[in-house]
């Protein structure tokens, strides 16, 4: 372990300890994950531009040139996040984990730089170091942490918006992920699995993950809000970010900078409902339905390309191939308590489901849901506490065909109905640059009996615990 890596571990343990009693600046709580998405930025968004992070204690001249380059439209963001995990029990092995992320994010209003009226110009990249505890601890399918990645340094935004109509309209073209702006819940995105971004489901089911951290691809996408209280949104996305090939898709894209533009294609569409928007006396609510259609072919989980049983070693041992693939899902994000006196102060609870057909899906349900308690301490406005659950259903189609292996004598177990993970987290603000964030993950049924990293054995329920240090600079 690295020097760097070092000090950070001792931050993480002793940190803990210190978020309840340390008091914090007022400022939006937590980090800004991959898969937080565009609502969570422009929700968390503090009213007024101040120098933040390390920045803060920059020397008076360097600080004023980079508060010019603000007040010019461009401003620049750099953050690393650093996560020491511990399998406890069950999984594949005991042990320890570290894994890391640093963010360098590029932002334009090119309205101020460049008098470009309603335009936007973002660029956004990784350098993802070490590789995590799913893989090399717990085996599951819902990943233990959001950044969880094969390392390398990576493009990942790099788009143009357009809006008109007093941003009533906006247009986005360039490369983004999927997660970035659809299938994501506001609350959801306190927590640390990678599930509680791009759900479990579409990232199980679409080609080399779908379009979601790491792997971003081309793009294009339009928001309308039709009325105060609606909003429609769409995109079209390459259906593949990753170039073909076989082995891990993060590899054959290592730098994302493959834009690729002939393959299939995926779209998504959403529906956004929030009654009595800005109400002071209502509580923040907001209904989403939507739906997404990937145009690839996709392999039957039980079926052969002659019809017969995949799973029977005298058929021809190719499945039999289905022309698209789709799933439909609701969102609700509600605030149910607020404190007198705060905006944004209280408990929130979410829900988000989603179902798609069994026979090509290897995941045909998904359903996930907790609550939310931001400042749940007095004089801690920007802490945040959370439970909550994720559940990813195996199709039947999938569990019949492991029957089928178990009676050719090519397994020696079925699949589980499903993987479960319950989290609980807590986000304190240690100082104005740093805060930690404990996490504890109970996987239930990890990998759902399916051969992944550690064989075709059978995992046993793990418990995995883990503290994400956040530094802003």
């Amino acid at each position: 372990m690295t020097p760097y890596a070092t000090c950070i571990v001792a931050l993480l343990w002793a940190g803990s300890a210190l978020a309840q009693g340390s008091p914090a600046p007022a400022s939006p709580a937590g980090d800004e994950s991959p898969q937080a998405g565009a609502q969570k930025a422009a929700n968390d968004a503090p009213a007024a531009e101040a120098p933040s992070g390390l920045r803060s204690s920059l020397p008076d001249p360097v600080a004023a040139e980079l508060k010019q380059l603000t007040d010019a439209g461009v401003k620049f963001d750099l953050q690393e996040q650093s996560e020491l995990w511990a399998s406890l029990i069950g999984g594949g092995r005991r042990g320890v984990s570290y894994n890391g992320l640093t963010t360098a994010k590029l932002d334009i209003d090119l309205d101020k730089a460049a008098g470009w009226t309603g335009a936007e110009f973002v660029v956004n990249a990784y350098d993802i170091h070490a590789h995590g505890p799913t893989r090399s601890l717990v085996g599951n399918l819902q990943i233990v942490s959001s950044i969880e990645a094969a390392p390398s340094v990576k493009l990942y935004d790099l788009w143009l918006d357009q809006s008109f109509f007093e941003k009533r309209l906006s247009v986005r073209v360039g490369q983004e992920g999927a997660s970035d702006e659809f299938m994501i819940t506001q609350y959801g995105t306190l927590f640390l699995n990678a599930a509680f971004g791009l759900p479990g489901m579409a990232a199980t089911i679409l080609p080399s993950g779908g379009p979601s951290y790491p792997l971003a691809t081309p793009f294009a996408r339009m928001s309308f809000q039709a009325t105060d209280n609606l909003n429609l949104v769409g995109g079209v996305y390459n259906g593949d970010p990753a170039p073909p090939g076989v082995g891990d898709p993060q590899i054959r894209d290592r730098n994302g900078t493959a834009f690729r533009l002939d393959d299939h294609t995926l779209g998504v569409a959403e529906i956004w409902y929030s009654p009595d928007p800005g109400a002071s006396h209502a509580l923040p609510t907001t209904y989403k339905l939507g739906a997404f259609y990937a145009s690839n072919r996709f392999a039957d989980q039980r079926v052969d390309s002659a019809g017969g049983l995949l799973a029977n070693p005298a058929g021809t041992g190719r499945a039999l191939q289905h022309a698209g693939d789709w799933a439909i899902y609701g969102v609700i994000d509600q605030m149910i308590w607020r404190r007198p006196g705060t905006k944004d102060e209280g408990i929130g609870v979410f829900l988000h489901a989603m179902a798609g057909p069994s026979d090509r899906n290897l995941s045909d349900r998904f359903i996930e849901g907790g609550v939310n308690w931001r400042a749940p301490f007095d004089g801690r406005p920007d802490d945040a506490l959370g439970l909550a659950l994720s559940y990813l259903g195996i199709s039947p189609a999938a569990r019949q065909f492991s029957r089928d292996l178990v009676a050719f004598g090519g397994a020696l177990s079925a699949y589980a109905a499903a993987e479960v993970v319950v989290e609980a987290t807590y986000v304190g603000k240690i100082t104005n640059w740093l805060t930690l964030q404990p996490d504890l993950q109970l996987i239930l049924n990890p990998g759902a009996g399916i051969p992944g990293p550690f064989g075709r054995m059978k995992l046993a329920d793990a418990i995995v615990i883990g503290t994400r240090a956040t530094i802003k600079f």
